[in-house]
């Protein structure tokens, strides 16, 4: 299926990647997917991406970036709600542990393997790229472009933070697909 891939879209699923494994994370998920096509300049999804003001940062910053002690925005206020008073448990662990008590252990990270392309997908990942090729062929469209692993995406779904920001700034599957559409129709 790769070789149905545009350049866009194999620099795409190669980002993403390189992504996960500068994360030391073990598997490519839909979101690095995301993360990789908002990170684009040129590309049908970057373009769409950006002209709704999607940028790689909004992203970051909607999904699941860890706050104090690993933990996510979501994840504090919900503390809070049963009671627990996080500030004061913040200020407790620093004042036991230090004042870098809460932040990332950065050796922790596991170092990044090189020339290594095609690197572990999750089932969700797999799935995603499944989706572009049947988004693609209900297109009536020869290749898989980066405008189809977005509305792949759109299509399978996507962690709630990261899908929050896509509606937030007014993308939807339908009106992604008809620029897809477009862009295809341009192109043939």
């Amino acid at each position: 299926m790769f070789e149905r891939f545009t350049k866009d879209a194999r620099d795409t699923v190669r980002d993403a990647v390189a992504l996960v494994a500068d994360r030391g994370v073990d598997k490519v998920a839909p979101e690095h997917l995301l993360l990789a096509l908002a990170a684009q300049e040129q590309s049908t999804a970057a373009r769409l991406l950006h002209e709704h003001g999607v940028t790689a940062a909004d992203l970051e910053s909607g999904g699941a970036q860890a706050g104090p002690a690993g933990l996510t925005d979501e994840e504090v206020d919900a503390l809070r709600a049963v009671g627990v008073d996080t500030d004061e448990v913040f200020r407790r662990m620093r004042e036991s542990f230090g004042p870098d008590a809460l932040r990332p252990d950065p050796a922790a990270r596991r170092p990044r393997k090189r020339g290594r392309l095609g690197g572990t997908f999750d089932a969700d990942a797999k799935k995603v790229l499944e989706l572009s090729l049947r988004e693609t062929i209900a297109l009536e469209q020869r290749g898989i472009d980066t405008g189809h692993i977005l509305l792949a995406l759109l299509r399978h779904g996507l962690s709630a933070p990261m899908a929050a920001v896509l509606t937030r700034q007014g993308l939807t599957y339908d009106g992604v697909r008809e620029r897809v559409r477009d862009a295809g129709d341009e192109a043939a």
